[in-house]
């Protein structure tokens, strides 16, 4: 039905029609249950496909980590397998970057990694919809990031040492340079981190989903019987393999700087 109604569009309002079939998708239901209107004051908190997707994300994330954690047998299978081998992963790339006391934070990273992970592998499939291109969401989970080093770092060296640790030690005119370096390091600790967190993961799964809507897309620009079918669908076909390729790298990128900011909030006051 989508296709036929890009058909019959103008060259000219293409580029339009294709963003705005990309946020129809997002409103739309799922499995043929029609999308729920829900509204909390000016808060939309409707059960959208983005929200569906988001639900079956956390389902298969709860079923890999938790449910195979408590499934392990000896003489593993292949799903046994696939638990042992991200928990191995885990263990080495994401927990203990600048020590041991890291390792108390691999259930929370690792389980951020799979999450994120799976959302994107998701979004891949046709007819889905990837939650990790909306900026709302990565926001929220670079916001989560934010309070938890925040947290850490405080009861881990008080207040007044962490809050000192925003300026370096041995700064020539103190008096004078102190205050500028404090108002930068909290800068970037309360905003710059954050935002380029959740705006990274959201700016690269969007504009690879993009890529290959528009080289689709491209066919009903020019029209079937051209050459440009010949060229388009095999770049479409590349750019999705590369996608998934991104998909783990992005899932990775998030979860190893939330393990390394939490580990450099715990470590502030050792300077």
């Amino acid at each position: 039905m989508s296709t036929l109604a890009l058909m019959q569009v103008s060259q000219e309002e293409l580029q339009k029609e294709i963003l705005h079939t990309w946020q129809d998708a997002k409103e739309s239901g799922i499995f043929g249950i029609p999308a729920i209107e829900l509204h909390l004051g000016p808060v939309d908190i409707s059960i959208n496909k983005a929200v569906w997707f988001l639900w079956i994300g956390a389902a298969v994330t709860f079923l890999i980590l938790f449910i195979g954690s408590r499934l392990l047998k000896d003489r593993p299978g292949a799903y046994q397998v696939i638990v042992e081998e991200l928990y191995g992963f885990g263990r080495k790339q994401l927990a203990g970057q600048m020590g041991e006391e890291g390792m108390k934070f691999l259930p929370y990273t690792l389980s951020l990694f799979v999450f994120i992970l799976v959302l994107n592998l998701i979004g891949l499939i046709p007819n889905s919809y990837p939650v990790t291109s909306s900026i709302s969401f990565t926001l929220v989970l670079a916001i989560f990031t934010l309070l938890i080093y925040n947290y850490v770092g405080i009861r881990r060296n008080g207040l007044g040492t962490y809050l000192k640790s925003f300026v370096p030690p041995g700064m020539p005119a103190k008096p004078i340079m102190a205050p500028f370096m404090f108002f930068i390091e909290a800068l970037q600790q309360f905003v710059t981190q954050p935002l380029t967190l959740g705006m990274r993961l959201y700016a690269n799964i969007l504009a690879g989903h993009l890529i290959i809507f528009v080289f689709l897309g491209l066919i009903l620009y020019f029209g079937a019987v051209s050459v440009v079918p010949f060229l388009s669908v095999p770049m479409a076909v590349v750019f999705y393999a590369f996608e998934i390729f991104v998909a783990v790298i992005q899932a990775y990128i998030f979860a190893i700087l939330t393990q390394v900011y939490i580990e450099l909030a715990i470590n502030a006051g050792d300077h």
